[in-house]
C-alpha cells in the first residue's frame, strides 16, 4: 500500500513537473513571437502606414480644399453627411491601426526591461522614457477619436433646432461652419496621424539596441 501511494505522488509530482515545463515553454515561444514579429513587420508597417497617410493628404481628391463643394451640396437637414462620414470611417481605421501596434510595442519593450537592481539602469530609464511617448501618443489618438464622437452629437443638435426653426437662416449657415470645420479637423488629424506613426518609427528604430539590450555599459543616458 505505502509502495503504491509513493509511487502515485512521485507520479503527480512528475505531472506537475512537466505541465510547468510545457508552460514555460509555451511562454517562451510567445514571447519570441512578439520580438519577432516587432522586429520584422511591426517596425516596418509604422513606416507603412505614415506613407499612406501622406498619399492620402496629397493625392486623395476626398481630402482636398475643393473636396469641400461636393461636401456642401452634400449636406441634409434630415441626415448624417455621407461625405463626411466616408473621411471619419477612413481616419478610424488609422485609429485602430496605431492602437493595435503601440499595444504590441509596448509590450516588446516591457519584454526587455530586465529586474530591478543597483548599477548601470541607463538602458532601462531609456525604455520608460519611450513606454511614456508612446502612451502620450495614444492619448492624441484617444482626443482625436473623441472629437469625432462629438461631431455626431453635435451634429444631431444641429439638425434638431434646424428643422424645429427652419426659416432661420442662423442654423443653416451653423451647420455649414460646423462641417466646414470637421473637414479641417480632419485634414489636420491625418497630417497628424502621419506625424504619429513616423515619430514612433524614428524613436523605437534609434533606439533598438538600447531597447533590446538595456545595461550595456557602452550605451548613452540620452534617448535618441
Amino acid at each position: 500500500m505505502r509502495s503504491t501511494s509513493k509511487r502515485i505522488r512521485q507520479c503527480q509530482i512528475s505531472a506537475n513537473t512537466t505541465g510547468d515545463h510545457a508552460f514555460n515553454s509555451n511562454i517562451e515561444q510567445l514571447v519570441q513571437s512578439i520580438k519577432i514579429t516587432v522586429e520584422s513587420e511591426i517596425l516596418m508597417s509604422l513606416l507603412s502606414y505614415a506613407k499612406h497617410l501622406h498619399e492620402i493628404i496629397d493625392c486623395d481628391n476626398r481630402f482636398s480644399k475643393e473636396y469641400f463643394l461636393q461636401i456642401e451640396q452634400s449636406i441634409s437637414n434630415t441626415q448624417s453627411n455621407q461625405l463626411i462620414n466616408e473621411l471619419i470611417q477612413l481616419v478610424h481605421s488609422y485609429f485602430d491601426k496605431y492602437l493595435s501596434v503601440s499595444v504590441i510595442l509596448r509590450c516588446y519593450i516591457q519584454l526587455h526591461i530586465p529586474p530591478t537592481e543597483s548599477g548601470n539602469n541607463q538602458g532601462v530609464s531609456i525604455q520608460f522614457q519611450i513606454l511614456k511617448e508612446i502612451q502620450e501618443m495614444e492619448t492624441i489618438i484617444e482626443t482625436n477619436e473623441n472629437l469625432l464622437l462629438d461631431y455626431y452629437k453635435k451634429h444631431y443638435e444641429i439638425l434638431k433646432y434646424l428643422n424645429k426653426y427652419p426659416s432661420i437662416e442662423d442654423y443653416h449657415l451653423y451647420l455649414l461652419e460646423y462641417e466646414k470645420k470637421i473637414f479641417d479637423d480632419l485634414r489636420s488629424i491625418v497630417l497628424e496621424l502621419r506625424t504619429i506613426f513616423l515619430k514612433t518609427y524614428d524613436i523605437i528604430i534609434k533606439n533598438l539596441p538600447k531597447i533590446q539590450v538595456p545595461r550595456n555599459p557602452l550605451m548613452t543616458s540620452m534617448i535618441n
